[in-house]
């Protein structure tokens, strides 16, 4: 039996580790994060990841009179590209900057006021931000909880080159092909150093770090200049928007209304029902991992202009 001090402290280490026991008034930052990131998404309270799945599975399984074999879910269109880390799955498409997305086109995010958005992020750091560093970046992992044990699967992000956006979404077929994954996000993240994201600065990115620790791969991630949009909303729209959520921006300021939207909330078991037996809905989470990113471009020139 472990006892004394020493016992003691592991045993907290565990209880944090596992998010067990944490006063209301605790404050853990990773937790906080994790909070942000829920209300921000519409994601259900921060809670086990075995609990959550075991819970979707046994709804599933009630509201079934007989199992059902459910259909292979295919990925869409892509490429498989031989690296010299291991096959890579990337899936790239190419946008005008006239395309419209809801009712804002993307030239907006291409246009964006910098001396505005430096006053509206409360950084002089974005006053001289050029369209061609920022990289509109999202993520879907397994899990809101934190640790190198939550893997990131899917990443979606966006650059102007041009008079385009191009889009490019990685997807985790195979635990395997994970550094072929980083090696090539890393290479991107190189090439557009400023992270525009939401939620990003308090969770992606410390998902990203710790995947990266785990395969020793260096990329800036956590740097000083990353644009983090959900503060900037918060700041100006919370006193009359009922949520600062990306969906409620989404609706208010691009007026676009997602149909058949996958919640944020199911990516995690979507992922791991199809790394199982590839039936899980991660089409579904793609084309919501889309649809942020752009979004997210969007978004970038509407708040300079009405925040």
């Amino acid at each position: 039996m472990v006892g004394g001090a020493g016992g003691r402290s592991r045993r907290e280490k565990l209880r944090r580790a596992f998010r067990a026991h944490l006063e209301p008034r605790e404050r853990d930052p990773s937790v906080e994060a994790e909070a942000v990131a829920g209300e921000a998404s519409g994601a259900p309270p921060a809670r086990s990841m075995r609990a959550f799945l075991n819970e979707r599975r046994a709804s599933l399984a009630a509201g079934a009179s007989t199992p059902a074999r459910r259909p292979v879910v295919d990925l869409p269109d892509a490429q498989v590209i031989e690296t010299d880390h291991g096959p890579l799955w990337v899936r790239s498409l190419r946008y005008p900057t006239s395309f419209v997305h809801g009712a804002v086109s993307l030239a907006a995010g291409r246009g964006f006021d910098a001396v505005r958005l430096a006053a509206l992020a409360k950084s002089a750091a974005f006053a001289d931000l050029r369209p061609e560093e920022c990289l509109f970046l999202d993520t879907e992992t397994t899990g809101l909880a934190g640790g190198a044990g939550t893997v990131v699967f899917n990443y979606g992000y966006a650059w102007f080159e041009g008079d385009e956006l191009v889009f490019e979404q990685l997807f985790l077929r195979d635990f395997g092909e994970e550094p072929a994954m980083l090696h090539h996000l890393a290479k991107r993240m190189a090439e557009h150093p400023v992270p525009v994201t939401f939620v990003g600065k308090s969770y992606d990115r410390h998902r990203i770090a710790a995947r990266l620790a785990v395969h020793k791969i260096e990329a800036p991630v956590l740097t000083e200049r990353h644009l983090d949009l959900y503060h900037i909303i918060r700041r100006s729209f919370s006193t009359h928007w009922p949520d600062s959520r990306l969906r409620t921006a989404e609706e208010r300021l691009l007026r676009l209304f997602r149909e058949d939207d996958l919640p944020g909330s199911e990516a995690p078991v979507a992922f791991l029902d199809w790394i199982r037996d590839r039936t899980g809905p991660v089409d579904r989470v793609l084309e919501h991992n889309r649809l942020d990113v752009l979004s997210l471009a969007a978004l970038l020139g509407v708040v300079t202009e009405v925040g």
